[in-house]
């Protein structure tokens, strides 16, 4: 390669472009030798030409070497060196070579480096290679040859890159130099009898051709009476005037077709940004306004206006937009959006190679952008789509500008244009690019279908990227966001148990998703709905687990159901799943409608259907008892919009919390607001994400959401959105307004009664008689029952001892005076009043207080006062009097104090999910704190509790009824409160939970905003319970911690081997029932069906399971078992056997019946009918007489059994403790039937019972479900409906009884009652 640049300095003094002339510029017709003809050369159709070059009488190029020397060339081109230093050679030299040695002073030699060259070499497109030769003898090294200086002319890529000759290198006797000008540019050989169809944009240099819009006939526009033939750049072809040079013919139902433009009088002329083409002919002219739209692929033509001597039609064609790169985002009218950019090549170019002709000619195309520089191929320059080049470079051709966007066909391709590339047909028309793009889930090369008449090059190309980008299927249950990449998954959705069961007033619509009914429709199990109208049952469509996701909207389509429709229609569902913050969606749908094709149609509302979203407290109290609750603006299933005036942009808001995600707001996941640009595709732009709550700033109620998407002005800094609320009542349709936007930040105001003070209180709220209600909700604190004679001692350190009384004076003696609410009693015995009783009890948010004042004074001269805190502390927390502090300063004693008393509500420490609950409750203190230091700080010490307000920390005083605070031993200011536990935890992934605090103490860096605190307790499978680590305090004084620990991770929980269980306490017995007499070797075997079971108690019938069948399916292993009383029934259940995905559990289980019948002796299992509606659970009837009282006393029975003691096993329980004598035993099992009475043996009566006491309970349960206590209910009666029919199937160990304790002793027949339960 002859580009090797050496270690010099170069300086251009002379260029073409900018540099220093230092010769004579030659002025064509002068004295001087003119420019030789050895300046053009004609490669194909391309013309070279460096006449402009040798217009100077030479180029100066200075070379600095490191060994003090100089050299200097002097270069000339297509003609002999003129003006240069007198030394340098005669005689046609081209290049003279000047070394200066010593200094100025020093000698200078001149040498003769090449002759000037008898032709230009084209050696590559836009490369000439320009070879002086025959200079004088170089003998280095005793070479014997003359130099050769090399110049190499490249065309440059842009207009900035033009310079001078640089010398690269020089190595031996030959010099190398790279000289970019445009004269290395190829120009097109000009057609002589080409048609002047082109003009220059009127916004750049290039060229514009409107041969692209040439008709091979013509064009035919319309008026309200008359029609027009019209063409473009040529005549019309086989028109009604008949002539052959008619561009423009009117056609008149009332005369003979009449002429009124020909191509021989055409003008084109700019005119107020638009082009116009003028037509003229016998004194009438017709006039075409050209207008850019890049979507307009084809000619769009109008009829405008006509007079006596003029008509004007409009034209909107891509062809006239000024070249730039094309918009590769668009959308169709279905509001489908494509995004060709994935297409664009940075370096390099798609290439198709086409050798039908047998030339071998080569297409390079890019999309988005324009074709790439390459370094042996080289498109002609400038903003072309598409260029065509031989395989040996030796031509190439501009096949179209980027002058087009994209543009969506009605079949959903997508058509690309590049227009007024050269001419073609001597010159009737120019070069086009027509791309076809379809969707594809292979990603194919673009492919040359044909070239058209009119030069057109239609090239198919099949790419994903011509797939619509917001539409997606998934399968499994499970589609992908394709814009923001959210794994959307509805299998939690999926009730394995039991269908939902939705009503329309006349029919009930059994449904499910991700899989077929649990139950049978009309007969057969495949379907996902179904109609039911009594015993009329109809098909809504065949299961599926195919979810469509189309720009925001989340859809499941059942087909196929049953026939009988109208026009031959089989019934269909459709349903819609739609998001909402706040709803599982495990109620299940709505049903809409039934649409006249028999369609189905529900809507699902469940946060599934929802992005990332987060969520903060709406309310703000300020210290004097003012409290604001924007709540109610707060929506889990709409947003707030505003449009801006034009329309063209759409702000969407929520309220402390993320946007919900729908088809009209496709804001970026966690923005709390966005902007929709309307006009550009709807694209959206997140203003700022949700942090904090309100807050008071200046006086003004604000909400702040930062964290927005970066700035287009200043990428530096990151959008921001200000809500400021004015309280305004008579505002009844409020809305946020725009109000101003600047330096990046969106600041919008809203008038709303919401912004208004709920409770505006002067004075801290406050009640008498020992009570005191809140403000908010009306709830009565009542204190009177903590009221004692004898008062409350209260031990501090070893100097102080307090007593006091609640609302009361302490009345014992111990005090002195006659209305002492608290007294201090000194170490020496001394007794000094601490403050007079009242019963003036206060209420503030987290706490109630009494302010004892009046007491005797302290040496600072300030009167004793006392303070009593009182808390809801954690449940099992040590209630009492505590004294924290004592405020020498203020002469103040501190209590603290839980109590019950004031609790009028708890959060809830757990988060619910469909498939289990996240339970934080194993974190709460019940004494001590969490403390944890400032990384940054150690001098800062954190103090924390878990959804509970902290525990007593004496000698600190942190807020009373917060939940973290923040100590600083190096300040005396009081510890800053970080929050009070007043919402409830949220679930923010599947291995994440934020838990909040807030009303905090006022921000000391920013006083209007409340401290508030943010726990992330994230999945750590290795840290057991773990500990809080502070991360970071924002800038809205948020402190940030991070809390790794294993109850937040999703485990999979194994079920424990209980060991072979054969004994349960029969309480009407007074002993235990056991069921070794009925272990047997190998089990019983059972048929049923085409099953062969075998089933045994107390040990294995195969391998380690307790039932399994002769083909090897195991249904529940005999080492994981429960026993317990099912009414009059004993039932073992057999857990963790195969896996099957229709059971709760995930794995196969067996439940054996025992009932009591004398005379079946020991028995035999019998397979109960009810598993014609199992698929993963064994049922089996055992009527023995092991369970009967007889059988155990062996009282005339036959195979008497008598019990032997045992050790009974210790087994946890759940549902059986020892309260009262109710034990482990059912209440039925306490009066055992006797033999002569009928015995309830049918499993199928017991199950109809159960779901009868169940739908009670569900009643029950769902008037609960709306309150706090109601939720913990809600789990429970899910898992009650999650059975088939029976109870206790899916319960863990843990929830059944094998015993009525956890106990080793030894139960005896003759031991009593009593005995029996102690445990």
């Amino acid at each position: 390669m002859w580009f090797h640049r050496l270690a010099v300095v170069v300086t251009i003094s002379l260029s073409s472009l900018n540099g220093i002339f230092v010769g004579r510029v030659w002025a064509d017709g002068g004295d001087d030798d003119p420019p030789t003809n050895n300046c053009r050369v004609v490669h194909g159709d391309l013309v070279y030409d460096l006449s402009d070059l040798a217009k100077n009488d030479y180029y100066h190029v200075q070379e600095t070497l490191h060994t003090e020397h100089t050299k200097e060339y002097f270069l000339s081109v297509c003609h002999p060196l003129r003006g240069a230093p007198t030394s340098c050679p005669k005689g046609g030299s081209g290049v003279c070579a000047v070394t200066i040695q010593d200094g100025s002073n020093a000698t200078r030699v001149f040498r003769d480096m090449g002759k000037v060259p008898s032709e230009v070499k084209v050696a590559d497109m836009g490369r000439i290679e320009y070879i002086y030769e025959s200079g004088e003898k170089c003998g280095l090294r005793g070479r014997n040859e003359t130099y050769v200086t090399e110049v190499h002319l490249l065309c440059p890529q842009g207009p900035s890159d033009d310079a001078g000759p640089v010398l690269m290198s020089s190595p031996g006797c030959r010099l190398f130099f790279a000289w970019m000008t445009k004269a290395a540019c190829p120009k097109k050989v000009e057609v002589a009898n080409a048609t002047t169809c082109m003009v220059k944009f009127s916004n750049s240099d290039y060229d514009l051709n409107l041969h692209m819009l040439h008709s091979g006939s013509f064009y035919n526009v319309s008026s309200s009476d008359e029609s027009y033939e019209v063409n473009f750049c040529g005549p019309v072809t086989n028109g009604h005037c008949g002539r052959d040079d008619v561009t423009v013919c009117k056609l008149d139902k009332s005369s003979a077709p009449t002429v009124m433009g020909t191509t021989k009088d055409m003008k084109l002329v700019w005119s107020n940004e638009h082009l116009k083409l003028l037509y003229s002919y016998d004194s009438r002219v017709v006039e075409f306004q050209f207008f850019c739209e890049r979507t307009a692929t084809t000619p769009k033509i109008y009829y405008v206006s006509k007079n006596s001597s003029a008509v004007v039609f409009n034209v909107k064609t891509a062809v006239v937009c000024t070249p730039e790169t094309p918009d590769c985002v668009i959308n169709d009218d279905k509001g489908n959006v494509y995004d060709l950019r994935s297409l664009y090549k940075p370096h390099g170019n798609w290439k198709v190679i086409d050798s039908r002709s047998g030339e071998r000619i080569l297409y390079h195309i890019n999309m988005c952008g324009a074709v790439n520089y390459e370094t042996y191929y080289h498109c002609p320059p400038g903003p072309i789509g598409a260029c065509q080049t031989s395989i040996g470079a030796s031509s190439a051709y501009n096949l179209g500008f980027l002058t087009s966007h994209p543009t969506v066909n009605a079949d959903g391709s997508i058509t690309v244009l590049y227009t007024g590339g050269d001419t073609c047909k001597n010159g009737q028309h120019t070069k086009s690019t027509r791309i076809n793009l379809f969707c594809d889930q292979r990603e194919l090369e673009p492919v040359l279908m044909e070239i058209t008449d009119t030069c057109e090059y239609i090239f198919n190309w099949l790419t994903p990227a011509a797939c619509p980008r917001h539409l997606k299927t998934g399968n499994n249950c499970q589609v992908t966001d394709p814009l923001y990449g959210h794994l959307f998954d509805f299998n939690s959705l999926r009730n394995k148990k039991i269908d939902y069961n939705v009503s329309d007033g006349q029919h009930s619509y059994l449904i499910n998703v991700c899989g077929p009914l649990v139950s049978k429709c009309n007969g057969e199990d495949t379907s996902g709905v179904c109609q039911v109208k009594g015993d009329v049952q109809f098909s809504g469509g065949l299961a599926s687990s195919d979810i469509t996701f189309n720009d925001g909207t989340l859809i499941m389509r059942l087909t196929n159901g049953s026939q009988g429709c109208e026009d031959g229609n089989s019934r269909s569902t459709l349903i819609l799943f739609m998001c909402d913050h706040e709803e599982s969606g495990y109620d299940g749908p709505v049903f809409i409608q039934e649409d006249d094709s028999c369609t189905y149609q529900f809507i699902w509302r469940t946060r599934v259907a929802c992005p990332p979203f987060q969520v903060v407290d709406c309310t703000y109290i300020t210290g004097n008892g003012t409290v604001y609750d924007l709540s109610e603006l707060s929506s889990s299933i709409v947003n707030e919009e505003y449009y801006s005036p034009n329309h063209s942009k759409k702000y969407v808001l929520n309220v402390c919390r993320s946007i919900v995600h729908s088809k009209e707001s496709r804001c970026p996941y966690k923005s709390a607001a966005c902007i929709v640009d309307t006009e550009e595709n709807n694209h959206a732009v997140s203003i700022g994400e949700v942090s904090s709550g309100p807050s008071i700033e200046n006086g003004a109620l604000v909400l702040k959401y930062p964290r927005g998407d970066r700035c287009v002005s200043n990428p530096s800094v990151q959008t921001e959105s200000i809500i400021v609320f004015k309280c305004d009542m008579k505002a009844l349709y409020p809305y946020p307004q725009l109000v101003a936007e600047e330096n990046c930040k969106y600041v919008f105001e809203w008038a709303t009664p919401v912004a208004c003070p709920v409770k505006v209180a002067p004075d801290i709220p406050s009640g008498e008689d020992c009570k005191v209600s809140n403000p908010l909700t009306g709830y009565v604190f009542d204190l009177n029952s903590l009221k004692r004679d004898g008062g409350y001692d209260v031990q501090g350190d070893a100097r102080i001892q307090l007593v006091l009384n609640v609302c009361d004076n302490v009345k014992s003696g111990k005090c002195p005076g006659d209305n002492t609410g608290a007294c201090l009693i000194h170490d020496d015995g001394k007794l000094a009043i601490a403050g007079e009783a009242n019963a003036n009890l206060h209420f503030l948010p987290g706490f109630l207080f009494l302010h004892y004042v009046g007491g005797e004074k302290c040496r600072n001269g300030l009167e004793r006062s006392t303070l009593i805190n009182f808390v809801c502390g954690a449940e099992g927390s040590t209630e009492g009097p505590v004294l924290v502090h004592d405020d020498l300063d203020n002469c103040t004693y501190h209590i603290n104090w839980h109590t019950e008393l004031v609790c009028e509500r708890r959060i809830n420490c757990f988060v619910d999910t469909w498939e289990r609950r996240i339970d934080l409750s194993p974190l709460i203190k019940t004494s001590g704190n969490y403390e944890t230091l400032n990384p940054y700080n150690r001098k800062q010490k954190f103090y924390l509790n878990v959804c509970r307000p902290l525990n007593q920390i004496t000698g600190l005083l942190c807020h009373p009824g917060s939940a973290a605070c923040l100590a600083d031993s190096s300040s005396n200011d009081p510890p800053l409160n970080l929050g009070h536990p007043m919402v409830t935890p949220i679930n923010t992934n599947d291995k994440e939970v934020d838990l909040m605090y807030s009303a905090g103490s006022v921000c000391p860096t920013n006083t209007g905003f409340p401290v508030t605190t943010r726990i992330s307790f994230v999945c750590d499978e290795k840290v057991g319970l773990g500990s809080p680590e502070f991360k970071e305090i924002t800038h809205d004084c948020q402190y940030i911690f991070e809390w790794r620990t294993s109850l937040v991770c999703n485990k999979t929980e194994e079920i424990p081997d209980s060991g072979p269980v054969c004994q349960i306490m029969f309480k009407a017995a007074k002993t235990n029932v056991d069921l070794k007499p009925l272990q047997k070797a190998g089990g019983y075997e059972v048929k049923y069906g085409s099953k062969s079971f075998k089933v045994n108690v107390c040990g294995p019938s195969c391998s380690d399971s307790g039932v399994c069948t002769t083909g090897g399916e195991k249904y529940g292993s005999y080492k994981k078992s429960t026993l317990n009383w099912d009414y009059d029934k004993l039932k073992l259940v057999y857990l963790g056997g195969d896996s099957c995905s229709g059971a709760l559990s995930g794995q196969k289980s067996t439940i054996i019946f025992f009932s009591c019948d004398m005379s079946a002796g020991f028995g035999v299992p019998v397979a109960d009918s009810i598993m014609d509606l199992t698929e993963c659970v064994a049922v089996f009837t055992w009527r023995t007489n092991v369970t009967c009282i007889e059988g155990i006393y062996g009282t005339d029975a036959p195979n008497k059994v008598v019990p032997t003691p045992v050790v009974v096993p210790s087994l946890p329980t759940a549902t059986n403790q020892t309260d009262g004598g109710k034990g482990g035993s059912d209440p039925s099992a306490d009066t055992q039937k006797s033999e002569g009475e009928p015995s309830r043996t049918d499993v199928t009566g017991v199950i109809a019972t159960i779901l009868v006491v169940s739908g009670i309970i569900f009643v029950i349960v769902l008037v609960l479900f709306k309150s706090e206590r109601g939720q913990r209910f809600m789990s429970s009666t899910r898992r009650l409906f999650g059975m088939k029919g029976y109870t206790d199937i899916t319960q863990r160990p843990a929830e059944s009884s094998s015993l009525i304790g956890s106990t080793s002793r030894v139960f005896r027949v003759d031991d009593s009652d009593d005995d029996l339960l102690r445990v």
